[in-house]
């Protein structure tokens, strides 16, 4: 084994800076004072701590490592790309593109946010010529890949929310342009040769699947953020389809000597190691040559010391976060230089996974309680949209973007801009109220009812942009009126108001309160009932009609005793005649 070159003091102190620049940046949870206090000791002790690891590992066998990336970009807050987006990031210099050149068939696995894919996918012929050349090289890529959470989601600040299971996308249907998608017979037709196409023939129109699909070489894998996870986090990973996740060793409780694979209950966890990753990530954000070659110091002893801590032929496990690297640009040469590094061997993590667990357990390390309060408070309001969209001719078209909204908002790019995030939640709470109150009874005046059996008019408006169905319910608050239909069916066109008609029947006279409720198909309410007074005159028409009819035999009566008086004094003069 090689031991670790020497480093001076300048470099280890510029190491540490970096960290604690960092620190100031996300905040303390996210720096680890005891790593970088490791890094310190490692980069000063230099050949020495090199010559030390090597006396408790074997001599002839580099370390083996594991390398996981994330290809993440800046939190969206629709949960798609738009084609701007993707173009500033597929150009040529642009971060997707600077991401997928420094790992690009190196020996590191890929950790792919799936709403990348879907964004471009989601464009159909519309999707800029840079994105789809980028998913096509990633595509062709050799690198082993697994999935993120759509947005990266924060899966733990969803579960220790109250989620049961992780959150997923329902539909994409919504974004789609029918203008960018040719019909599935049209996409699969064979051309006249005499004809050929001078366009592009656009793609079928794709399912939510289609657009999800992609063929990661690993699946189940769940990677939470950083010291984020509690016990009761991997019952609700495992629900939902989760099979290993990967954990810090600061969130790990493992045995003397463990590697990097242990099962905490029946869940496997792939254990990566904190002073590694943390001088990973140093290396790659180094901005000055000095600055990455003492971190590379730094980051070759701390890989000796994880080697020589665990069982011979044990696989370190380090990891890039998820912190969109602004600054910097080191990562590439990072990953060539520990692939041209002797005394370490690159390996895949399927090869860590497959290897043999020891026994672990879960260091306790929840979510702050006001973020946790704050996001059940979002995943509450997002459960009243998916009743409240049950009266909506299609419910997804309501649903389905919202849910795209509370995965960009609990995704962990949010980690580096947590002042901001309780506002942006707030957003969408304010949003969810006005979505939820935009079907609803219009408030009117005092109601006259001036007959035993007539109809109210209860009119409601429709603010979406689509159809609605409801169900109108009136509770009378006495037994003056009663009402002779429990449920009145009104459609509403969209952006509009529509009145329905319920029957009811005049008791006796006096004021009534009502109650007006609204009820979609499934029998779930719509929005809060409404309060209206009726002023109820019972049988007031009888009367009305009994004057009316004697005042019109009045007057028939009275006609003809005139015809009969005049024919009779036409006669008698007609005699004195």
């Amino acid at each position: 084994m090689r031991p670790a070159a020497p480093v001076t003091q300048v470099g280890a102190n510029r190491i540490v800076d970096m960290l604690a620049e960092r620190n100031s940046r996300v905040g303390p949870r996210h720096f680890r004072p005891a790593y970088a206090l490791v890094a310190l000791l490692l980069a000063i002790s230099g050949t020495a701590f090199g010559v030390s690891a090597a006396a408790n590992a074997d001599a002839d066998s580099p370390v083996k490592v594991a390398i996981i990336v994330p290809l993440v970009v800046p939190h969206s807050d629709t949960g798609l790309l738009t084609a701007d987006d993707l173009v500033q990031y597929t150009s040529p210099l642009g971060l997707l593109t600077r991401q997928l050149d420094a790992v690009i068939d190196r020996p590191v696995a890929l950790a792919i946010d799936p709403m990348i894919i879907v964004s471009i996918r989601a464009l159909g012929a519309a999707a800029p010529l840079t994105a789809t050349d980028w998913l096509d090289r990633l595509a062709a890529a050799s690198n082993q890949t697994f999935a993120l959470a759509y947005s990266d989601t924060d899966l733990t600040l969803a579960t220790q929310a109250g989620a049961p299971i992780i959150p997923a996308p329902q539909s994409f249907d919504f974004a789609l342009d029918a203008a960018n998608f040719a019909p599935a017979s049209a996409a699969t037709a064979t051309p006249a040769p005499t004809a050929p196409p001078t366009t592009s023939t656009p793609p079928a129109w794709p399912s939510t699947q289609t657009l999800l699909d992609w063929p990661y070489s690993l699946s189940g894998i769940a990677w939470p953020g950083e010291d984020t996870v509690v016990t009761k986090d991997l019952k609700p990973l495992a629900a939902s389809g989760y099979t290993t996740a990967i954990l810090s060793s600061s969130n790990v409780n493992r045995e003397a000597g463990a590697g990097a694979s242990v099962k905490v209950g029946d869940e496997g966890v792939l254990v990566s190691d904190a002073p590694v990753s943390v001088a990973l990530r140093s290396a790659a954000r180094a901005v000055s040559d000095d600055e990455w070659n003492s971190a590379m110091v730094v980051l070759r002893a701390a890989i000796q010391a994880a080697g020589a801590s665990q069982p011979a032929g044990a696989t370190v496990l380090g990891t890039f976060d998820r912190e969109v690297p602004f600054t910097g640009g080191r990562l590439s040469e990072t990953v060539s230089a520990l692939a041209t590094t002797s005394d370490v061997l690159d390996v895949p993590i399927s090869s860590v996974i497959a290897g043999p667990a020891t026994k672990a357990t879960i260091s306790e390390k929840p979510q702050p309680d006001d973020r946790v309060l704050l996001a059940t408070r979002v995943l509450a309001a997002e459960r009243s949209e998916q009743l409240f969209a049950s009266v909506a001719k299609s419910p997804l078209a309501v649903t389905a973007p919202r849910r795209l909204e509370v995965l960009s908002l609990f995704g962990n790019q949010w980690q580096s801009n947590l002042v901001a995030w309780p506002a942006a939640a707030e957003d969408f709470l304010a949003a969810s109220k006005d979505l939820t109150s935009s079907v609803s009874v219009v408030a009117g005046s005092r109601i006259n009812l001036l007959a035993d059996r007539a109809t109210l008019p209860i009119a409601v408006t429709n603010k979406l942009d689509q159809a609605v169905t409801v169900y109108i319910t009136i509770e009378p608050d006495t037994a003056l009126l009663a009402v002779e239909s429990s449920a009145i069916k009104l459609v509403i066109e969209p952006n509009s108001q529509g009145k329905g008609q319920v029957p009811v029947q005049a008791i006796s006279n006096g004021r009534v309160g009502i109650t007006i409720s609204l009820a979609s198909a499934s029998g779930v309410a719509i929005g809060s009932p409404t309060r209206a007074s009726i002023n109820v005159q019972a049988g007031w028409e009888t009367p009305v009609v009994v004057v009316l009819a004697a005042l019109v035999v009045g007057t028939f009566a009275a006609g003809i005793v005139r015809v009969i008086f005049r024919r009779r004094r036409e006669s008698a003069r007609g005699n004195d005649e």
